[in-house]
């Protein structure tokens, strides 16, 4: 009898204590704010410090470039003020947007470009159509399209436009990528914004 108990009590720990939460796992990455990225095949989800899963797999995650503590070069997802971009495809063209923890779309995907956030602000690039003129035999404006840079808060109200605005490469561009950016933030409230000349305005903000 004596025993037996003692086998229960064995199988009951090994179910308890070693329950598997995820299985089949390709990559696990390192906590940021309190989650961290999980790879399994081309998808990806998130994890908490009790290795509950968060944020369920998807593939619309925008990876970025970290290095590891080998100073190898990997790409995951990662959180930042409470934000993580993501992406959505439509024709050649990929949108940017930003969910929260929840997974809830904050920020809907679409900019043609966009950062992740620091110190709660974020740069992204959208397009913007500016009337240049009037055909009278078609009787429509004439519209040019540019592609401007702001900055943002992590609500995705644009607290700054950067003053650099260009002709819209969207047709120059390869398929898929996103326009470079012409402005960096250099130090909190602080931005760099490239202008047509190659020159650099600081700007507060």
């Amino acid at each position: 009898m004596k025993k037996l108990v003692i086998i229960i009590m064995c199988l009951h720990f090994n179910v308890v204590g070693f329950s598997q939460i995820l299985n089949d796992i390709d990559e696990v990455y390192p906590f940021n704010e309190g989650i961290a990225a999980v790879k399994k095949g081309n998808q990806w989800c998130f994890i908490n410090k009790k290795g509950e899963t968060v944020i369920d797999f998807r593939n619309d995650f925008v990876l970025t470039k970290n290095i590891d503590k080998l100073n190898n070069l990997v790409y995951y997802p990662v959180f930042k003020n409470d934000r993580c971009l993501i992406a959505k495809l439509e024709g050649d063209v990929y949108y940017y947007g930003y969910i929260d923890k929840s997974g809830n779309n904050i920020v809907k995907p679409q900019y043609l470009n966009a950062s992740n956030f620091e110190n709660g602000y974020a740069i992204v690039i959208k397009t913007s159509k500016v009337v240049v003129g009037f055909n009278k035999v078609l009787d429509k404006n004439v519209v040019s399209k540019k592609i401007e840079e702001f900055i943002i808060d992590t609500s995705g109200e644009i607290v700054k436009y950067l003053e650099n605005p260009r002709a819209d490469d969207t047709l120059s561009r390869k398929p898929k990528t996103p326009p470079a950016f012409h402005s960096k933030v250099i130090a909190p409230h602080i931005v760099a914004v490239q202008k047509k000349d190659d020159k650099w305005d600081i700007y507060e903000f």
